[in-house]
């Protein structure tokens, strides 16, 4: 995985941080409960496919959620849905756009993120993560968000989309350390 960019919290910080966690480790109930369809959909397979999604399963949730498609082996992203959580927290309707189209106004956070699709890509394995906004990025509406990053496939061995499932809360700085 891409080293997150980690830094220490502590009180009153402006800095962004994300640590990478196993699926065990989600807060999230809505990521949890992404997590468990995920895997029910794949089953005995390395993951699902596109297709495989029925909006209806997941109704409670679909507004956290995004679904990314692979663009040339994962040169770019497009955001085929995007969830109103997802486009609330960070006050930008993304969805039908490229990440290369809504990327240029936050480069750091367009980098990160495009990491992390590559990641999935080239792993074909899911990816959580979770952490602090920083006021590097003022367009955001969250302080911490908690992620989860899965593969679906038409075989074992192309990621053809990524599906995203997210969470973002208000939270004083000191909720986020680690205990």
């Amino acid at each position: 995985m891409p080293n997150p960019t980690t830094v220490e919290p502590h009180e009153g910080s402006d800095a962004t941080f994300f640590e990478p966690v196993t699926i065990d480790e989600l807060e999230s109930q809505v990521v949890k409960l992404a997590a468990n369809y995920w895997n029910t959909l794949r089953g005995s397979r390395r993951y699902p496919a596109r297709q495989d999604l029925r909006p209806r399963d997941i109704a409670p949730i679909l507004r956290n959620m995004v679904l990314a498609k692979v663009i040339d082996g994962g040169a770019d992203f497009e955001f085929r849905i995007a969830g109103d959580a997802q486009v609330q927290a960070y006050g930008v309707p993304f969805q039908g756009k490229r990440l290369s189209e809504v990327g240029p106004q936050n480069n750091a956070f367009s980098a990160s993120v495009r990491g992390i699709y590559r990641h999935v890509v080239e792993s074909a394995a899911p990816i959580a993560v979770r952490g602090r906004m920083g006021a590097g990025f003022p367009n955001v509406k969250f302080a911490y968000c908690e992620s989860l990053f899965l593969p679906l496939g038409p075989s074992d061995d192309v990621v053809d989309h990524i599906l995203v499932f997210s969470t973002y809360v208000e939270r004083t700085f000191t909720e986020n350390k680690k205990k």
